[in-house]
């Protein structure tokens, strides 16, 4: 056997490595390695093993003499030669580099063999580790893409939100003189006995602006500010306000809203705040139920040591995979394609609970859909008479 190997073999290694790509893939630097290390070794059988990762497991084999062999030792490459050398690429990614002949000191790990052995082995480490790095930019880019392209959803969002508002209240002047006329007519067709198809229109009117008008106020009061003071607050009529911010969604998705409302205390929070937890909830929840429509089922009670409100929101739309519930609180996470969500919706809604010292949790129901629990600490003392 010839223990003077040419130097013009390390030159082969030096060249391939220089000309792997920089935004070449584990198996393509893997491959250009390899076959250098072949070419000068053509008696032999060199591969490289890379254990699994996000591109998954990479083999890269020459010489083998049977691609389907299968061996009983699973850390060898090439069961059909009678040894076989393994050398450690690098430790902590756990990849190999492997060299077999049908001579036991072929690969021995002596003189000049193993001094190419071990600088294929170096090439080898830091063609993978750049592989690496490289991957790992790619992902980074394309996060940073994805989070910017949301950034401007929410502010597009937030812009609209403005719009309406402003919108909102150039209304509200109309709607405030609708209500005043409509009710004097009513209470003059009254008097004077009129038609009293007439006196149902007039009534009809008045009852649809007054509601029009409670509507845009407590939007102008939800969008607007809040004081960031904590105060004793009815959960159910906060429950109740978002429900009719949330009117319209829940009509369109055809969802039927079931209130199992127990005896409850006041909790200590802000209002406004709190509705927005509410809309943002019971929104999601009708997006989940937009194909088939469904139950959104709002039930309050007691915690079990009775120091918070429980409110527990479920529905019966698609449900939310498994590996997503860890995910769904985090900023700009969503499994919304269609534009409906910004990622933001569930982080805000963590936020706010936290910030009032409760706590909220998702899982999955038994039969479908997705339950959200939330525990808000209680405003006063248990001797307070509880809501109804």
């Amino acid at each position: 056997m010839r223990r003077d190997l040419p130097v013009e073999w390390l030159d082969a290694l030096l060249v391939a490595s220089c000309e792997i790509p920089p935004a070449a893939s584990a198996e393509e630097a893997a491959t250009s390695l390899v076959a250098a290390a072949f070419e000068a070794l053509p008696d032999a059988a060199i591969g490289v093993c890379v254990p699994g990762g996000s591109e998954g497991q990479v083999v890269v084999r020459r010489g083998a003499r049977s691609e389907g062999a299968e061996s009983p030792d699973p850390t060898r490459l090439f069961p059909e030669y009678a040894f076989e050398r393994v050398v450690v690429i690098n430790a902590d990614e756990g990849s190999t580099l492997h060299l077999a002949s049908d001579d036991e000191a072929r690969f021995a790990g002596t003189g000049s063999m193993d001094a190419f052995v071990d600088r294929l082995a170096l090439a080898l480490a830091a063609a993978l580790r750049n592989a690496r790095m490289h991957r790992a930019a790619r992902a980074h880019g394309t996060e940073v893409k994805e989070l910017e392209a949301q950034v401007i959803q929410a502010g597009k969002l937030a812009s609209l939100g403005q719009i309406a508002a402003g919108i909102v209240h150039e209304l509200n002047n109309p709607l405030t003189s609708i209500v005043a006329y409509s009710d004097y007519l009513h209470k003059k067709a009254l008097r004077t006995e009129a038609d009293p198809a007439d006196v149902e229109r007039l009534a009809r009117i008045n009852e649809a602006a007054e509601r029009i008008l409670r509507f845009s106020r407590d939007l102008m009061a939800y969008s607007r500010p809040t004081a960031s003071v904590p105060a004793p607050v009815a959960i159910h009529d906060t429950i109740e306000r978002a429900l009719v911010f949330c009117d319209h969604v829940l009509g369109e998705m055809h969802v039927e809203v079931e209130r199992q409302f127990g005896d409850v205390r006041l909790v200590r929070g802000v209002a406004g705040q709190l509705a927005q937890v509410f809309v943002n909830l019971f929104t999601n929840a009708a997006h989940a139920m937009r194909e088939q429509g469904g139950r959104l089922i709002i039930k309050t009670a007691m915690s079990d040591v009775g120091d918070a409100v429980r409110i527990t929101i479920q529905d019966e739309g698609h449900g939310i995979d498994a590996a997503h519930l860890e995910k769904i609180f985090e900023p700009f996470f969503t499994t919304k394609t269609d534009g409906t969500g910004s990622g933001l919706g569930l982080s805000i809604v963590r936020n706010i609970v936290a910030s009032h010292g409760g706590k909220i949790r998702a899982h999955a129901h038994v039969e479908k859909g997705t339950v959200f629990e939330l525990d808000l600490p209680l405003a006063a003392s248990p001797s307070e008479p509880p809501q109804r």
